[in-house]
């Protein structure tokens, strides 16, 4: 019997040191937020890197690929700028593959091997261009929306002054959580997962919704890859396969011996070339916004923006609620990730795509007329949604 009892004891007593060692574990591993004050702190003290990245962008408008080499530098230029190099390795679109940028801090080389070409110049050579476009559009700032020059003071902003304070501003946005761990370049990466807060993002991007992972090197919480997934307009990442900072790179690295028989390009005369023809070209036919002659109670205009080409009209509901009516060139569109219903419904004549949420409280409508894209989406039901569209003159 006591040898039972102690056999039980021992036993608890490994289970206790088991769960102990678990807690202690746990709580030593950083939190989210203290992941990305330490990787900012990393990238403060980076003077140097070299790192291999793959780059995917998948959107209803394209899909690409790019594997990119590069090479960088601080403090390489005559008033401190950077050094750089990168040589574009592989591609989805073939004649990009072996392009090579290359600058010393002064002077710039961008060298197409598929027309033999070599574009090059200084920050000096363009500056004339610049404040000559500068100053013909002075005081000509053409927008959309009620924004006014008294809606920005740089002054008055609270700029961050720490890795700490830069990640409580980032906050203010987006939720942080650790999720996990990955492989990446060779090493173990914690991954963070950033969701944007609804009430805290403009209209047209709570209709993309998404959110992003980060994957920060375990041993020093340099950043090794990112990527934008589930949002409606599509994906992307950036990820890298090598990655290493701090280290010695010889100063041929950061110049560029032209070939013999390559055609160089001036870029200041490069640049004007393509601002004569901008001038001269035919503008693009204006296309008129329709606006919606219904609106659900208490709903009132509060702006109209552009975003990718499209007229993005946000109406403001009680309790910091809103919706877009948005209208632009014809585009694809993807699934939103809080969506839970999709229906196919009938809106002004033509076949249209319906998303909701679980409870309805969300929606996303869309269709095609003609040439022109249409998206009612937001903090509306899906009856309403559709009232909208079809009130649209």
């Amino acid at each position: 019997m006591k040898s039972r009892k102690r056999s039980v004891i021992i036993l608890l007593t490994l289970a206790l040191l088991v769960v102990s060692a678990g807690l202690t574990a746990a709580a030593m591993i950083p939190s989210a937020d203290e992941l990305l004050t330490q990787s900012i702190e990393t990238l403060e003290s980076v003077t140097s890197g070299h790192a291999v990245v793959d780059i995917a962008l998948d959107t209803p408008e394209m899909a690409l690929t790019a594997t990119v080499e590069m090479w960088g530098k601080l403090d390489a230029g005559p008033n401190g700028e950077p050094a750089f190099r990168a040589r574009v390795l592989a591609a989805s679109e073939s004649e990009w593959v072996g392009l090579t940028a290359v600058t010393d801090g002064s002077r710039f080389w961008l060298y197409d091997p598929n027309s033999h070409t070599v574009v090059t110049g200084t920050a000096e050579e363009l500056a004339p261009i610049v404040a000559e476009q500068m100053a013909a559009h002075d005081g000509d700032w053409s927008h959309e929306g009620d924004w006014s020059e008294g809606d920005f003071d740089a002054e008055a902003m609270d700029v961050p002054q720490t890795p700490a304070e830069a990640v409580a501003k980032l906050l203010e946005y987006v939720t942080a959580e650790r999720n996990g761990s990955l492989a990446v370049a060779g090493d173990s990466a914690y991954q963070l997962r950033l969701v944007p807060i609804p009430e805290q993002m403009p209209d047209e991007l709570r209709a993309v919704g998404g959110y992003v992972n980060v994957w920060l090197r375990s041993a020093d919480q340099l950043p090794l890859g990112v990527a934008y997934v589930e949002g409606a307009m599509g994906s992307g990442s950036i990820m890298a396969s090598e990655a290493e900072i701090n280290v010695v790179l010889d100063e041929s690295m950061f110049t560029f011996e032209i070939p013999a028989d390559a055609t160089v390009i001036n870029a200041a005369d490069l640049a004007a070339e393509m601002l004569a023809e901008m001038e001269t070209a035919v503008p693009a036919v204006e296309f008129e916004p329709l606006t919606p002659a219904y609106l659900p109670e208490a709903a009132r205009e509060a702006e109209t923006s552009q975003m990718r080409g499209a007229t993005v009209q946000r109406y403001a509901l009680p309790d910091g609620r809103s919706f877009v009516v948005a209208q632009g060139p014809a585009m694809p569109i993807e699934v939103p990730a809080e969506a839970t219903s999709t229906e196919i419904v009938s809106v002004r004549g033509v076949d249209g795509t319906l998303y909701s949420n679980e409870d309805g409280t969300r929606t996303l409508l869309s269709w095609v007329e003609g040439e022109f894209s249409f998206w009612v989406a937001g903090d509306v039901s899906p009856e309403q949604a559709l009232a909208v569209a079809e009130s649209l003159q």
